[in-house]
């Protein structure tokens, strides 16, 4: 069994986090892999109980998935995990890397947190919430545990580009998105680059490609055509050579294969204070 709640941030926190997560799992003696597919979002996550890891299967890098600030990725990461699982998280806003006061923008990188803030800090923090119950009260310490470290970043003209982006699914051009925003090209690029790490071109691939994910999870596995036509893609191999590159397998693999984390990160039903469980 799998258990998943959602928590909107404070008010404190809303021009950083998107909302705060958290899942536990009973697990298998087997390791068990997740696709971890991007989604134009930083994040930050805490193991409560024994740590997984996380790989990318492109550069051949692999973390122990224990405490770390991630950034944006560009391609999908592999989650492995055997036993019980207990991880708390918050998804930040795109430009919530450098609201946490970060100079670099950790692109397709994971940042340790005792690398970030000091050995011992992983500990303290996982302890501290392993202390309260699954619930709003986890979610309550962790926003206790970012608000002292979030710094003033300017991001109305980066928001405005998001909200067009999310809107349409990542299907605008550049040059529409300039348009809307009565922002020259040169501009919107520079300042979403600044604050983000990517620029809004890449950013829309990410989020078009999320939501094809997203559908394809939801509906049968000979929809693909469809999917690429409504999505705006030239044509099925267009389609089938994004979904490798954005996944790191082919569509009948990943609809094959088990992908809980997937499934939760497109799960429409899920309102802020509320969850979802499944088997597993």
């Amino acid at each position: 069994m799998v258990a998943y709640l959602r928590f909107p941030p404070p008010p404190s926190l809303r021009d950083v986090v998107e909302h705060f997560w958290m899942v536990e799992g009973s697990g298998s003696a087997e390791v068990q892999r997740q696709i971890l597919i991007p989604n134009g979002r930083p994040a930050f996550a805490v193991a409560l109980a024994e740590p997984g890891f996380r790989h990318d299967p492109l550069s051949g890098a692999r973390w122990r998935n224990e405490g770390s600030l991630f950034g944006i990725m560009t391609r999908p990461h592999v989650l492995s995990q055997s036993g019980p699982s207990s991880y708390v998280g918050a998804e930040l806003k795109p430009w919530g890397v450098a609201a946490l006061g970060r100079s670099d923008r950790l692109v397709d990188a994971v940042l340790p947190l005792d690398d970030w803030l000091g050995a011992g800090t992983t500990g303290r923090l996982a302890g501290g919430l392993r202390a309260v119950e699954f619930g709003a009260s986890r979610a309550d310490g962790l926003a206790a545990f970012l608000e002292p470290l979030v710094q003033v970043v300017r991001f109305e003209l980066v928001e405005r580009a998001v909200d067009l982006v999310e809107k349409y699914r990542g299907t605008w051009t550049v040059a529409e998105l300039g348009r809307a925003l009565v922002t020259p090209y040169s501009t919107l690029h520079r300042t979403f680059h600044g604050l983000t790490g990517v620029g809004p071109k890449q950013f829309s691939e990410i989020v078009r490609y999320f939501h094809f994910v997203g559908e394809l999870l939801d509906g049968p596995a000979d929809a693909a055509a469809t999917l690429a036509a409504l999505h705006g893609y030239y044509d099925q191999a267009h389609a089938a050579r994004d979904f490798k590159r954005y996944t790191g397998v082919s569509a009948s693999s990943f609809l094959a294969v088990q992908n809980g984390i997937a499934a939760l990160m497109h799960e429409r039903s899920v309102q802020d204070g509320e969850g979802v469980a499944g088997g597993g």
